[in-house]
């Protein structure tokens, strides 16, 4: 037999999958209409107000919704990152041009700020997002430059199509495809402390519950 559970606490919405856990669904919420992080900048940035935008967690297989934020104007609440038992937000207030951290512990529903930084320790909003592990605000701006920013600051140099996935103690692994003759993806293995490649191989990583990853 099927088991429909209605869920009646959210305005709608689509639930998709918290990365490191299956346990745990995330759903975005707009006033308006949802865009992403950088457009809302811009959108700030023209001296007009973003509406707002929030995040709301469902946990399986009961369908519990738990909402550690409100809908607030000029605030983006960003999708949350799974480490340890705990979940961790990533927020902008462009009305105190400021970015937030916060860690979220869902058996005691509690919410406990991390970090507050000015908004202006980033050139922009672009791929500014939170990583693991340990948990890690990074930017990649499209730019050749993978940018740690908080709880340490450093940079990183990328080749082209290359992307940050995690870190695993004095390792980075990235992700890179290329298109020709036909369309690979590799993953590459970089030293925390020099940024030199170590490895460099054809295949992707994929995270799955338990501090497990499965490499293709």
């Amino acid at each position: 037999m099927i088991t429909i559970t209605k869920i009646k606490e959210l305005p709608g919405g689509f639930p998709e999958p918290i990365e490191g856990t299956a346990d745990w669904y995330y759903c975005k919420e707009g006033k308006d209409s949802l865009c992403d992080l950088y457009e809302a900048e811009e959108i700030a940035k023209a001296g007009k107000p973003f509406s707002s935008m929030n995040c709301h967690l469902i946990h399986y297989p009961e369908g519990t919704v738990h909402s550690p934020f409100e809908l607030k104007e000029n605030v983006y609440v960003e999708t949350p990152v799974w480490e340890q038992g705990l979940l961790y937000f990533l927020a902008v207030d462009f009305s105190q041009k400021e970015i937030q951290i916060y860690s979220y512990t869902p058996e005691e529903r509690a919410l406990k700020q991390l970090a507050r930084l000015p908004l202006d320790i980033v050139k922009d909003c672009y791929n500014l997002m939170l990583r693991v592990s340990p948990v890690m605000l990074c930017r990649d701006g499209n730019e050749g430059v993978l940018e740690l920013i908080w709880p340490e600051k450093k940079t990183f140099s990328m080749e082209e199509t290359e992307s940050f996935l995690f870190r695993d103690e004095d390792t980075m692994y990235f992700s890179q495809w290329e298109e020709a003759p036909d369309y690979r993806e590799y993953v590459i293995c970089r030293d925390f402390a020099s940024g030199r490649q170590k490895e460099r191989s054809p295949g992707c990583l994929c995270r799955l519950p338990g501090g497990v990853y499965w490499r293709l």
